[in-house]
């Protein structure tokens, strides 16, 4: 591993650590829509100057003598706005209220607990948090495993997936006003309104990393569009958050940004989906389904007229993104990557998501808990509940996994199985050698299969066949080859990447495993196979699988060597 490519892991890891524990801290204080859960003063202000909006009848601010027009005075500090419109149940604070052809005056502000602010209200601020973690998830797999200007866009949209809105409120009262300045600018200058415009850069190079042909030209013009986007969002949260001001330009700025970027990312996605050879447009078709569906899914959510509830369940979508990405890198292989996906990976990550959901919705009943003072019976029942919650969960995870993403593959299996089973009961040899090139490159839809025979002084191994997939096939190995050494010493598959050298260039391209056949020890035969006719590589159940094959064929070749054998003898005894 390069120094480079460390330097970037340890450098992702330390980013995800800092903005997971500054978006998942707010976590149960707020709900879907982002509405703050845990106190309120009973005031609505507006961005522009602070003038209230509206105030709601019996709160503190109406007992108060707070009316809607009025203008509060707050102090320079970039934490009042936010603490006054977000307090905790109990908070106190002085405001100076100022109203036309009135004197200035001071008011004291006791806050209540925000009324029909309930359990629902929290786990659905919590269960909101859901189609972030999986862009977040995604994106850090992406980076961890290549590291690029690619992959690293993509992570820096996936952040600005995260509501800023709630983990502003929350740690208004944690950081100090320095700190909370800084977070200020990063989530809302940077993560605000302007965190579309990573898309373009990921999209324009997206799937291969390259910048050929008119690609290059558009890379230096939407990195300009980027810098100056960027410095008109930091111009505009500093006059918002600095100087107490929000000006009409900034608030066209947040609606119309956003949309530039999806309307631009689109049209780049549809002229590479345009530009790409045939043969890869069964593997990038859905992806490009997918994304514009997204990008339509987050657009809805800046609109000026659709409402912020209604704007959140449509971004709900925005979640088959990184799911198309995810499925398009490590099931179609549309990245050079080293992975491969398997049953046990896939139901491995999502049963970690479960368990880490479900420890959340644990910690936020536990937290409504001890607010209630409810007693320690009650919270063990919640935990226990969540107990069974996370076993039904995981076995319908389970099975949703197996239809979704494994099904075909189960028919393959039990095709290949009851093959295997079948083939020691042949007395000819051409029946295993179909059992192990055309069934499997059937089966498992391979791009192509060559089997190698040994010779009988065994100096050779002479091709037999290949599938009728391609009759594309590596010309016979010498006793002394690499590969044939290596797969005799070990008796177990091999890899062909390290062995390129040794085979033709076409045939390198195709195949990519050598699975053997040891009879007692002696390498009879071995079988050639490539990926997956979409480009996807074999997985480490698949391979398994082609190694059960290839041990019911050495019963088999054995079988038949003693059938020959007795055919011998009773010639032998005729005569």
């Amino acid at each position: 591993m390069s120094a480079r490519v460390a330097i970037s892991r340890a450098l992702l890891i330390l980013v995800t650590l800092v903005f997971a524990t500054f978006f998942y801290g707010a976590a149960g204080h707020v709900d879907f829509a982002e509405n703050w859960g845990d106190g309120s003063f009973g005031l609505t202000l507006g961005l522009r100057n602070n003038v209230v909006r509206a105030v709601r009848p019996g709160s503190p601010a109406a007992r108060a003598g707070i009316r809607a027009g009025d203008r509060l005075v707050l102090p320079r500090d970039v934490k009042a706005w936010q603490r006054l419109r977000a307090p905790y149940a109990g908070s106190r604070t002085e405001v100076v209220v100022r109203r036309a052809g009135a004197p200035l005056r001071r008011v004291r502000l006791v806050a209540v607990p925000v009324p029909h602010f309930g359990v629902l209200q929290r786990i659905g601020g919590v269960l909101d948090l859901i189609p972030p973690t999986v862009f977040l998830l995604v994106a850090f797999a992406l980076v961890f495993l290549r590291p690029s200007v690619m992959s690293w866009s993509f992570y820096v949209f996936s952040i600005g997936y995260f509501g800023t809105q709630p983990a502003m409120l929350y740690w208004s009262h944690v950081l100090p006003a320095p700190a909370f300045t800084i977070a200020s600018f990063v989530t809302i200058g940077i993560f605000g309104a302007w965190s579309p415009m990573p898309l373009l850069p990921f999209v324009l190079r997206f799937p291969n990393g390259d910048l050929a042909g008119w690609r290059r030209r558009a890379d230096v013009l939407i990195w300009i569009v980027l810098g100056l986007s960027l410095a008109v969002a930091v111009a505009g949260w500093a006059e918002v958050t600095l100087a107490g001001h929000n000006p009409a330009w900034y608030g066209a700025f947040n609606v119309y940004l956003p949309l530039l970027a999806f309307a631009l990312g689109a049209a780049i996605v549809l002229k590479n989906y345009a530009a790409v050879k045939p043969a890869d447009r069964q593997r990038t078709g859905f992806l490009v389904l997918g994304v514009i569906a997204s990008f339509v899914a987050y657009a809805i959510y800046f609109l000026p007229f659709v409402s912020q509830t209604a704007g959140q369940i449509a971004q709900l979508g925005v979640v088959i993104m990184p799911i198309c990405i995810a499925y398009a890198v490590f099931r179609l292989r549309v990245l050079d990557i080293n992975f491969v996906l398997n049953r046990a990976l896939v139901i491995g990550l999502l049963s970690i998501f479960v368990i880490a959901l479900l420890s959340l919705l644990d910690w936020a009943f536990s937290q409504l808990i001890g607010l209630g003072r409810f007693t320690l019976g009650l919270e063990l029942l919640v935990t226990i509940a969540a107990g069974f919650l996370l076993d039904r969960i995981n076995r319908a995870l389970n099975r949703a996994v197996e239809w979704l993403f494994f099904r075909k593959r189960h028919e393959a299996e039990a095709y290949l199985r009851r093959t295997a089973v079948a083939l020691p009961y042949a007395t000819d040899e051409r029946a295993v050698t179909e059992a192990l090139v055309q069934v499997p490159a059937e089966a498992l839809h391979l791009s192509g299969a060559a089997m190698y025979r040994g010779t009988d002084d065994g100096r050779r191994y002479e091709g037999l066949a290949t599938s009728a997939q391609t009759p594309l096939a590596p010309h016979g190995f010498d006793a002394n080859d690499l590969l044939v050494r290596m797969l005799l010493a070990g008796e177990v598959p091999v890899w062909l990447d390290p062995l390129r050298s040794a085979l033709d260039a076409s045939a390198a391209a195709l195949y990519v495993i050598a699975v053997p056949v040891v009879v007692r020890h002696e390498l009879v035969a071995f079988t050639l196979y490539g990926a997956h006719q979409n480009g996807a590589q074999l997985d480490p159940d698949e391979v398994e699988l082609l190694s059960e094959l290839a041990k019911e064929a050495a019963r088999a070749y054995d079988h038949i060597e003693a059938v020959r054998v007795r055919e011998r003898y009773a010639l032998g005894a005729a005569t």
